[in-house]
């Protein structure tokens, strides 16, 4: 079946009050990323699955200096842009302490600073905070939130410090960019407490988050940030939105938290495909270990196309908060940080390597090939609705507009263009390809009784 007949039909049996619906709570707001450093979403088959402990291992692995020196100063950054339950329960404050405690209990030569900051909470969140009435010495920033303002830091001293810094200071950086109080799903909490935040707000914010831990560097240091979702893979975001949707326009790399449990292996593979269909890649698949081998039939349905990854079992015993089970786990978030950084270079240098490769092989129609330069050529490393991310400079993702698409490219927003992903491929899952004279199949019936009652309407001749 030809894929402009699958855009076409599920373009005209969309609604289009639907599709105004999606309009409204998917406002535009402008991506760009450095590519300077990696950057992962953390995502999560359910909730409660250990997302905040896989970037607590992360962020010790990170910042753990080489066996001898010299250290180079280094720069981790957790991002979370949803918290609900807050502050009661906030990811970004367990990162925070849990990394005081590993860096205390592993007597590292040099000297960190920790921070944990919250940017935005809906008034009754900062209330918790703050203490009831406080909150109106606060900045209103939209209907119903508050830019909170608060920050905690510590610097932990290195053991060959002693008030002399010998060593670079790396930088644990911890941030919550919107919170509510009520511990349920995003949506619901944002419309119990009056605190409705858009799209837009959450990408803009994130988006300027991204951009500050690269602006704000102004000598050599190596960075990590990771941005951990709320829940799972497709738990609404507080417009509704779903998650895997909502932050479909960075398109950042990610890793599957999955599940270990009985029941998670067909949990897992479900979250992994609703990623991939809508265009993300993920480098790595971690998971608690619940004594049922679920890496078993997880190894054979990705056929080493995505590593997976086993954590020890947590145990219930808490009173050393949890320090023996991050060392006992230490091998495992060694390996899964190498995946990453080893991922992130093969990335860069795939999309550096492209202009080259494209004049030595491409054939481009309307072209003098020989007054284009590798530097005039577009590296286009996806899209999102009219807009490619493409390579800017050396170190940038940036948006561009897609001024010249085709006729059945333009038009389709984001959210239109995962409708189509999904109609495709259960299209091409249920036919394959099909040869069409003197054959029958519903798309192509529905697409031709579409065009008959629509503009095709008395126009048909036999």
């Amino acid at each position: 079946m030809a894929p402009y007949t699958v855009i076409v039909a599920a373009a005209l049996r969309r609604n289009s009050l639907k599709h105004s619906h999606f309009r409204r709570r998917c406002l535009h707001s402008a991506i760009d990323y450095p590519l300077s450093h990696p950057i992962y979403t953390i995502w999560a088959s359910n909730t409660s699955l250990g997302k905040t402990l896989v970037s607590a291992g992360l962020s010790i692995s990170f910042l753990s200096p080489s066996p001898s020196p010299p250290f180079p100063k280094r720069r981790f950054v957790y991002l979370k842009p949803i918290q609900t339950g807050f502050p009661h329960d906030s990811d970004s404050a367990f990162l925070y302490r849990k990394f005081c405690q590993l860096y205390a209990s592993k007597s590292l030569p040099f000297s960190v600073f920790a921070s944990n900051s919250v940017f935005r909470a809906s008034l009754p969140a900062a209330n918790e905070v703050l203490g009831n009435g406080s909150v109106d010495d606060g900045v209103e920033v939209g209907f119903g939130l508050k830019n909170l303002h608060w920050y905690e830091e510590r610097k932990l001293q290195g053991t060959e410090s002693n008030g002399v810094e010998h060593f670079p200071v790396s930088e644990a950086i911890c941030k919550t960019l919107h919170a509510w109080k009520e511990a349920v799903s995003p949506h619901l909490a944002a419309e119990r407490e009056g605190a409705m935040v858009s799209d837009s707000e959450v990408l803009d914010l994130l988006r300027r988050c991204l951009e500050t831990d690269t602006v704000e560097t102004t000598e050599e240091v190596e960075v990590m940030s990771v941005i951990e979702t709320a829940g799972g893979v497709a738990s609404p975001g507080p417009s509704g939105s779903l998650q895997c949707d909502l932050y479909r326009p960075f398109r950042l790399p990610g890793i599957l938290v999955g599940d270990g449990r009985l029941g998670g292996i067909s949990g897992t593979i479900s979250a992994y495909e609703s990623l991939t269909l809508r265009g993300y890649d993920i480098a790595a698949v971690v998971f608690e270990d619940h004594g049922l081998m679920n890496e078993v039939p997880l190894l054979s349905y990705f056929r080493n196309r995505v590593p997976v990854l086993v954590l020890p079992s947590i145990p219930k015993d808490m009173s050393d908060d949890l320090i023996s089970w991050f060392n006992k786990s230490k091998t495992v978030f060694t390996s899964l940080k190498e995946i990453m950084l080893s991922t992130f270079q093969e990335r860069t240098k795939r999309l550096h390597e492209m202009p080259k490769k494209s004049c030595d092989a491409f054939w481009w129609p309307f072209t003098q090939h020989k007054l284009v330069s590798e530097e005039k050529v577009t590296v286009i490393d996806s899209r999102s609705g009219e807009n490619f991310a493409v390579l800017k400079s050396s170190d940038m993702i940036s948006e561009q507009f897609d001024a010249c698409a085709s006729w059945w490219t333009q038009g389709p927003d984001a959210n239109l263009q995962i409708e189509l992903a999904k109609d495709m491929g259960y299209t091409a899952a249920r036919y394959g390809h099909v040869m069409f004279p003197e054959n029958v199949y519903e798309p192509a019936l529905k697409l031709a009784e579409l065009l008959l009652e629509g503009v095709g309407k008395g126009k048909c001749t036999y």
